[in-house]
């Protein structure tokens, strides 16, 4: 028992086995699987938009947190609301159960998830002074400790969860990448996908989860493309990751907007999370997990790409029952 403790100690330090059809090399090397929308261009940024609009205030945010840290106003608030109903309900109506969770975990559930502890000078979290705690920097984790120590019959299996939460993220080592404004803050909204499944059907529900997020983005009127992310930009956790990125109207660009991940054994293994089988057998199962939407850049998203000509923002049609009925605000 002990030797096996310390061997999973030790494989905690260890990437995931990636898949056959990940490509190899870093981020250049990933691969665009897919293309949806068109790629126009001249749209007025963001933050100028909201700023002008009184929607978004970044220096109140400073005043009282610091950097990075902002209040949402008036009907960009609304329009937060509005977006997060609309995919908690799509996502009910697909067979996910709505979880709130702790904003808080231990340091066995965030290691065990494939985040970095607080002693590594890669962990970009914020931890509390004196207790085993750390502030989340998404819902995964919690929902990976859910049924941490615990053995699941397999005809139970697949459960899909969708959490909601804040996200709290130094966001340290962004320099020469994409900041403005709403885009990489320190503290957002989230709505976040999860899956317990047997490892047999883990790519299955790859697939799916990633078909689901392109379902939300087509539905919100945002062209993007998919792209099968490269080993050696996949973090510790993931056996293969899909990354969906919006086109920017600004930029002319496109820009980060959600990921999926089939975590294999990797996270199952370190919470030891397990299934009992027909036969009675009991082994490791598999975890997967996806964003529905993160909210911050689902604004960002949705004002880049639905201005119209008189400088209001059209409001996507599925969006239109949360916002009063409303077109345009």
């Amino acid at each position: 028992r002990e030797k096996e403790e310390k061997l999973n100690e030790l494989m905690m330090n260890v990437p995931n086995m990636i898949f056959d059809d990940v490509p190899l090399g870093d981020e250049e090397d990933s691969v665009v699987v897919k293309t949806v929308g068109d790629t126009k261009t001249g749209a007025k940024d963001h933050l100028d938009y909201c700023v002008k609009r009184d929607w978004v205030d970044f220096d109140r945010g400073a005043k009282v947190a610091g950097t990075k840290f902002y209040y949402l106003k008036g009907d960009l608030a609304l329009l937060e609301n509005a977006i997060t109903q609309y995919a908690l309900n799509f996502l009910i109506k697909k067979g996910f159960r709505f979880m709130t969770v702790p904003h808080m975990v231990s340091s066995r559930v965030l290691t065990g998830t494939g985040f970095a502890p607080r002693t590594s000078d890669q962990n970009d979290g914020y931890f509390v002074e004196g207790e085993d705690l750390a502030l989340i920097a998404t819902a995964e984790i919690p929902l990976t400790g859910y049924h941490a120590d615990e053995i699941l019959d397999e005809k139970d299996l697949p459960l899909f969860y969708v959490g909601y939460s804040p996200c709290y993220r130094k966001e340290a080592g962004t320099y020469g990448k994409h900041t403005r404004g709403l885009f990489r803050v320190h503290q957002f909204n989230k709505l976040e996908m999860y899956a317990f499944t047997t490892p047999e059907m883990s790519k299955e529900i790859h697939e799916k989860i990633l078909a689901l997020e392109e379902e939300i983005w087509q539905n919100l009127g945002i062209s993007y493309h998919v792209i099968n992310i490269a080993a050696g930009d996949l973090g510790a956790p993931a056996a293969k990751k899909y990354d969906i990125e919006y086109w920017s109207k600004v930029d002319g660009k496109y820009r980060e907007l959600t990921s999926c991940s089939n975590c294999t054994d990797f996270q199952a293994r370190n919470l030891n999370i397990r299934v009992r089988r027909k036969d009675g057998k009991i082994e490791t199962l598999h975890t997967l997990n996806g964003t529905a939407v993160s909210l911050a850049r689902a604004l960002v998203a949705i004002i880049e790409n639905h201005q119209d000509e008189n400088g209001k923002l059209v409001i996507p049609e599925v969006l239109r029952p949360y916002m009063g009925g409303r077109e345009t605000i």
